[in-house]
């Protein structure tokens, strides 16, 4: 208490605070103006400047505000260690700012109630004139270099492409094997610098390429298909791995047929657009994306930036990035282009706040190499090319790093030494509060948040939604401490397979490809299973949901060890545990899942204990022995009263095998399962078995107006709106549910129009 004391009467005498440390910025101002609210500066980078010149003279925290309208970027706003907050100071900003800090900050926020919008795009005013087939064109200005994407009136049009777009279609907006078949690509006047799009072969992401040639036979020449780690470097010609069905081709002016779609011939400068009906070109405001990335945080280990906070930002248009260079991410099946709207590579104690990430090309935010404490805190993000967030380490910081599935290390060659090998990663940093939807647009092996080579990462009180892969995705157990919690995940895994809501995979050190097929099981796997995940992650408290279909659920994937799972409510999917060791699996609640045990190797050390399982088949196993696991046992599990297999045997015939001696199958009693409560009545009898009630109120966003929007989507895939009677049943009372799902999603083309099964998830669960 005397140190505390000290402390703060040290910081009155020689922080002197400034009042006066602002400067605002609008989209009218002139950057010869001071930067005061009725003299604001035009540009943030003449803003920037003028913050590097104040802090010489000054130590407290400097705001620039920003006022309402779009600031068009024709290069990305950098800031260095220059630019980080001037001195120490005590206490949080005075608006209320969630980041906590004894730094003086350099922020710069949204002016209150207004809307500042950040562009990679240019505002185009061009002289339309008819093209043919309802087709308009217009020469493009010489500075405009790039069109990657192109927005009417806020709205993104469609690179003419084949098939035409159809929001009913489940993939990519439509796709078809013939739209590279030789008759068809013969029919292209001027093909080359088109793009094919497809999904993994095995639908484990996607694939893109550049068409480089077409010969005169329709034989396509592809350049691409390092987006996914087993497909390559970056830099190498054609490979194969797509999908043959689920695929489409874009950027070609013969394909020009549909409203909505545009091409930019960069040759002649000339824009093709077919506007939508009732659209006036000549009154149209028209954006063309060209940029990359927006805002670039860079510092380095040993002088980062620090203590810069973004808050109220709305950021917009950027480029894609699918056939910039990619990196392969270790063993995981990721592979990376360290881009997005928000870069920050070398910070510390850095925040962003209440921002809005929308309509961007590429990933939203990327934590890259070294950052320690760095907050996103509170941000909607949305209409994504790729994903939400990333949190990528350096490959240095990794001992014995190996790059590719297929690369097993000889065990003989790898560092022992436990932990990562350098400071140039992610460490302590929160992801929290963020509301995410509708991301991975073009690229699918996505997430809302994702971590590769990172360490004690917070991931809470997230609710993620509408995306083609995972919400959550963690790529190696490079380092482990991550706490995953009150995270809100539904409608995931929509356009790709054998994956989950939350998927990790464990290829690290110790890991064989071999154990895929559960040979070659060396006693030295389990003692080095922890030499890089060699601190525990804890996954908790969560509420994951799929709608229909298979999912893993909680997908622990090849090798992913040293895992905490335990009270994560689990609707329509269950938890799997693919070959890895040290996984305690304990309090959960799975309705209609089930947990898949796959590959276990000999003396995993796995526990799967007081959990609640509801369906008719509780444990499925794919060459797992059971007996491997160091307990199962006081679980409950419940069917209605209906049988109930345990790996195609009956109860009593587990239990033979030393398997749930004291565990009981009868009615959990749930509260009210079909308003979502599933804790469980006093006279449970899963309490007696140790279990322990969780909230079930505290799951995802916790920013009213996200919260709001978040709890009106859910109620279109929740598994909590019971009504009885059969699967296709629908009652008047879900008919708005209903009628708002048709909308976002309507059925394809010939689809049989049946009530999705996740809305009366709970048919075959009532209380008796």
């Amino acid at each position: 208490m005397i140190r505390a004391g000290l402390s703060v009467v040290i910081l009155v005498s020689f922080c002197v605070p400034s009042f006066a440390l602002q400067f605002t910025v609008a989209p009218d101002g002139h950057d010869a103006n001071p930067g005061t609210k009725g003299r604001p500066f035009a540009t943030l980078t003449h803003a920037r400047d003028a913050v590097r010149q104040m802090k010489k003279n000054s130590k407290g925290t400097i705001t620039v505000y920003l006022r309402g309208g779009t600031y068009y970027l024709d290069e990305p706003l950098v800031f260095t260690a220059e630019d980080s907050g001037p001195a120490i100071c005590p206490g949080p900003a005075s608006d209320g700012l969630d980041k906590l800090t004894d730094e003086a900050q350099v922020r710069f926020v949204a002016y209150k109630n207004e809307k500042p919008v950040l562009s990679g795009g240019k505002l185009l005013k061009l002289k339309w004139t008819p093209h043919k087939d309802g087709v308009m064109k217009a020469n493009v200005p010489a500075d405009v270099k790039i069109i990657d994407q192109l927005f009417v009136n806020g709205k993104r049009q469609h690179m003419a492409r084949f098939p035409n777009f159809d929001a009913r279609a489940k993939f990519f907006g439509g796709t078809s094997g013939d739209a590279i078949s030789a008759q068809h690509a013969k029919s292209w006047t001027n093909p080359a610098g088109g793009y094919m799009h497809a999904l993994h072969s095995s639908m484990w992401g996607s694939k893109h390429y550049r068409i480089v040639d077409v010969d005169r036979d329709g034989n396509i020449k592809f350049q691409g298909g390092w987006q996914e780690n087993r497909g390559g470097g970056w830099d190498q010609f054609y490979r194969g791995g797509y999908h043959k069905n689920y695929l489409f081709v874009e950027n070609i002016l013969d394909e020009l047929d549909a409203e909505a779609e545009w091409y930019f011939d960069e040759k002649d400068r000339i824009l093709y657009l077919k506007p939508e009906a009732g659209t006036n070109l000549h009154k149209a405001e028209i954006i063309a994306a060209g940029l990359t990335e927006l805002i670039v945080v860079k510092g380095s280990t040993d002088k980062p930036v620090k203590n810069i906070t973004f808050k109220g930002i709305t950021f917009r248009h950027t480029k894609r990035v699918f056939l910039e260079p990619y990196e392969r991410l270790l063993r995981g099946d990721w592979s990376i282009a360290r881009l997005a709207a928000v870069r920050f590579a070398g910070a510390e104690d850095c925040s962003v706040q209440d921002c809005v990430f929308e309509d961007l090309g590429g990933n939203g935010l990327l934590l890259s190499g070294y950052n320690r404490n760095v907050d996103v805190l509170a941000n909607r993000f949305t209409r994504l090319g790729e994903s939400g967030v990333c949190i990528v380490g350096d490959l240095k910081a990794v001992r014995t790093p190996a790059i590719s599935y297929s690369n097993t290390v000889p065990q003989d060659q790898i560092d022992l030494v436990p932990g990562p090998n350098t400071p140039d990663y992610p460490k302590q940093c929160r992801i929290s509060n963020n509301l995410m939807d509708r991301f991975g647009i073009i690229g699918k092996q996505v997430a809302g948040v994702m971590i590769s080579m990172a360490e004690e990462i917070t991931v809470s009180h997230n609710t993620i939604y509408q995306c083609p892969r995972a919400a959550i995705c963690i790529n190696d157990g490079c380092w482990g401490g991550h706490l995953i919690e009150y995270n809100d995940a539904f409608n995931t895994v929509r356009e790709s397979g054998d994956h989950g809501p939350f998927n990790s995979w464990g290829r690290d050190r110790w890991w064989k490809t071999s154990y895929n097929g559960g040979r070659d099981l060396e006693t030295f796997a389990k003692a080095r299973s922890r030499l890089d995940n060699y601190k525990v992650t804890h996954i908790r408290y969560n509420r994951f949901s799929h709608p229909g279909g298979h999912s893993w659920g909680i997908d622990l994937d090849d090798g992913s060890s040293n895992y905490h799972v335990y009270s994560n409510l689990c609707l329509g999917m269950g938890i799997k545990l693919r070959e890895g060791f040290y996984r305690r699996v304990e309090n959960n609640i799975i309705i209609r899942g089930f947990f898949g045990f796959h590959i276990w190797l000999p003396g995993c050390d796995d526990v799967v204990e007081r959990n609640i399982v509801v369906d008719d088949n509780p444990y499925r196993l794919i060459r797992a022995n059971p007996n491997y696991a160091k307990s199962f046992n006081r679980n409950l599990f419940w069917n209605e009263g209906e049988h109930i297999r345990f790996d195609k045997g009956s109860f009593e015939a587990w239990k033979k095998r030393n398997l749930d001696i004291e565990s009981l199958i009868a009615d959990p009693l749930f509260i009210d399962p079909a308003k979502g409560d599933y804790r469980v009545r006093p006279n449970s009898p899963a309490l007696k078995l140790g279990f322990k009630n969780f909230p079930m109120d505290n799951f995802g966003v916790l920013k009213p107006d996200f919260r709001a929007e978040a709890e009106e989507e859910h109620h279109l895939f929740d598994h909590t709106k019971s009504r009885g009677g059969s699967r296709t049943a629908l009652t008047a009372t879900d008919a708005y549910a209903l009628k708002k799902q048709l909308a976002l999603f309507p059925p394809a083309k010939g689809q049989n129009l049946l009530l999705p099964w996740f809305f009366t998830p709970l048919c075959h669960y009532k209380h008796r």
